[in-house]
């Protein structure tokens, strides 16, 4: 005997542990539905995290180019040119 068969013999049947089983299918329609907002919800998540750290090196490269532009001194060889 299995352990869910001896413990529905343990435990009464009742109205109200059968009003438990009478909506399985709507349960379970449920669970998907939250199941599958979950995982949108996740797939939002690291794009918006992906997105984030990919605006932060747009903006690193962009200050670096800054820094070196305005560290350029020309000197006598360049300004023969």
């Amino acid at each position: 005997m299995g352990r869910n068969e001896i413990r529905l013999r343990r435990e009464r049947m009742s109205a109200g542990r059968i009003a438990r089983h009478r909506n399985y299918s709507e349960l379970m329609r449920i669970y998907d539905r939250d199941m599958r907002l979950k995982r949108v919800l996740r797939a939002f998540t690291y794009f918006l995290i992906i997105l984030f750290l990919f605006i932060i090196l747009l903006i690193i490269w962009r200050w670096e180019k800054r820094q070196k532009e305005g560290s350029y001194v020309p000197t006598e060889i360049h300004l023969k040119a």
